[in-house]
């Protein structure tokens, strides 16, 4: 017997049955999809599909030679790379967050304008080796207009000042009457580049992090530097620094009561975890669940405070670190592939943040190149990981308006999520709900346009889905991401090993491949809503 699972304006509710579902059988299950036109969640914020830059250890090549190689018969002038440029501008990238991260809270904008010859080396006081500062705020600033994605500064609150954070806003977004403006001006850059999105810190909550600071003490410090940065850019979107996942919730309501007036964002933090084990599959597949809890959670504190906006946007989520990390041999690794494993567990936090629209209002994916990366580069080759077809499909079909979806699918407890590192301890308050095999979400892209986003996480069954649309609407196509291997991935030798697969759909049946993403494009025969 099989249990309904419903999705209702973004909350999870089960159906009244209290027996769980059979097991399926080792082949297929069935499953019904329902989406419900009625029934709108929210705008599907385009930034959710954002991504991310870092200054990390030179070897993982983040940065150099991926971005900025003046040596590349690739590079431009300026040194940035054409052929990485192309790549993100076909991916679509909204959003970019830079120079971090941890790397941003040691960090000083000025060390990287001005004649690339005169710039100084620094040693990368958080994660070790030197940085030549050749990739600087012009260079990432010009890079993101070559690709056209909005740029995100994150400020350096650990070493820095408030005057080094207003200067370096004025830099950027100051006309040329200011003085840092005709800096800018002399630097080759007369326009403003109008950043959109200021951070205010990194893990501010964190002993690891330059400037770690109590609640109290951030708040203090958030409220002064955010007062300042509106005053002069009153446009800039502010993110704050939010608790890890939520686990704090003291640390985000201390914020809230005292500064929630003059921010924008709010960040969130959350990473799943691959340790190289097949056995482990159901749990890195069910960590979205997780995650999903813990915005929620936060969430639900952002509501206690959403007095203090009246006649302002309400504070978004920004999830402005998120990724799977590999670890092998005992510690972290960023040079593993991305597989189709990661794909799916990617797709599931995806849906989530669709399912809570608009409610989450960014996410930007730790990172773009290589290191745990969206595409893979090397010294003459852009490779597109399914990580790349997988955020390329979603930003294309899953926008508009996220929809209430009704699932009827077989029902599994899921075993201990994969989160952020081996053997890290849950909140107490955390506990996996049952969940269903198949995890959906449905976007009404413009009148006539409908895309359905299903992710089949169970290891071995495929699922026989039967679609019930709106009135009107026909499946018409449907994109598959899918390897029989969980672990297999693209590389340099191989760079199409796991690729997309489109085709026509005739009628509202299907079989969703076991361990994939799928998204259905419908279309509007006819009629009216």
């Amino acid at each position: 017997m099989l249990r309904q699972l419903y999705i209702l304006c973004g909350f999870i509710c089960l159906g009244n049955s209290p027996v769980l579902s059979q097991s399926p059988s080792p082949s297929s299950y069935p499953a019904t999809v329902s989406v419900h036109l009625d029934q709108r969640i929210g705008a599907i914020s385009p930034y959710i599909y954002g991504q991310y830059l870092e200054h990390v250890q030179r070897d993982d090549q983040c940065i150099y030679p991926s971005l900025w190689d003046n040596q590349s018969p690739f590079a431009d002038k300026s040194g940035l790379r054409r052929d990485v440029i192309a790549a993100a501008r076909e991916l679509g990238v909204p959003v970019v967050r830079w120079p971090g991260g941890c790397f941003a809270d040691v960090y000083d904008w000025e060390d990287g304008i001005g004649p690339q010859s005169e710039r100084p080396v620094r040693i990368n006081k958080h994660w070790g080796g030197e940085e030549p500062n050749h990739f600087g705020t012009d260079e990432f600033l010009r890079w993101c207009q070559l690709v056209g994605t909005e740029a995100y500064i994150n400020a350096n609150l650990g070493t820095g000042t408030l005057d080094d954070c207003l200067n370096w806003l004025e830099y950027c977004n100051g006309n040329t009457s200011t003085p840092q403006g005709k800096r800018r001006k002399a630097n080759g850059h007369s326009k403003p580049y109008d950043v959109a999105f200021w951070g205010i810190g990194n893990e501010t909550f964190a002993k690891w992090e330059a400037g770690y600071m109590d609640a109290k003490t951030y708040a203090a410090t958030l409220t002064e530097w955010a007062g300042a940065v509106r005053q002069q850019s009153p446009k800039t979107k502010i993110m704050a620094v939010g608790s890890m996942s939520a686990d704090v919730p003291e640390w985000d309501r201390a914020l809230l009561d005292q500064a929630g007036h003059l921010f924008d964002y709010l960040t969130f933090h959350a990473y799943g975890v691959c340790n190289g084990n097949r056995a482990d599959y159901e749990s890195v597949a069910f960590t979205p669940v997780y995650f999903e809890q813990r915005l929620r959670k936060m969430i639900a504190v952002l509501d206690e405070f959403a007095w203090k906006r009246t006649n302002q946007e309400p504070i978004r989520i920004s999830m402005d670190e998120w990724n799977i990390r590999h670890h092998r041999d005992g510690g972290l690794t960023r040079k593993d592939p991305r597989t189709q494993q990661d794909a799916v567990f990617a797709a599931g936090v995806l849906n989530t943040m669709i399912r809570l629209s608009p409610r989450v209002g960014m996410a930007n994916y730790v990172f773009l190149v290589n290191g745990n990366g969206v595409m893979l580069v090397n010294s003459n080759q852009v490779v597109k990981t399914p990580l790349f077809h997988l955020f390329k499909q979603y930003g294309e079909w899953m926008q508009g308006d996220a929809l209430n979806a009704t699932v009827n699918s077989p029902m599994i407890q899921p075993p201990t999520p994969s989160a952020h590192y081996p053997n890290y301890k849950f909140p107490a308050d955390f506990k996996s709900p049952e969940s269903p095999y198949l995890d959906v979400t449905a976007a009404l892209k413009d009148r006539n346009t409908l895309a359905v986003a299903i992710v089949n996480r169970h290891g071995h069954s495929s699922a026989n889905v039967e679609l019930d649309l709106p009135k009107g609407f026909v499946p018409q196509t449907v994109w598959t991401l899918h390897h029989e291997d969980i672990f297999a991935a693209n590389s340099f030798d191989a760079p199409d090993r796991v690729s997309p697969t489109v085709r026509q759909l005739n009628g509202n049946k299907w079989s969703s491949p076991p361990h994939s993403v799928s998204i259905i494009l419908c279309k509007r025969s006819g009629g009216f809503f």
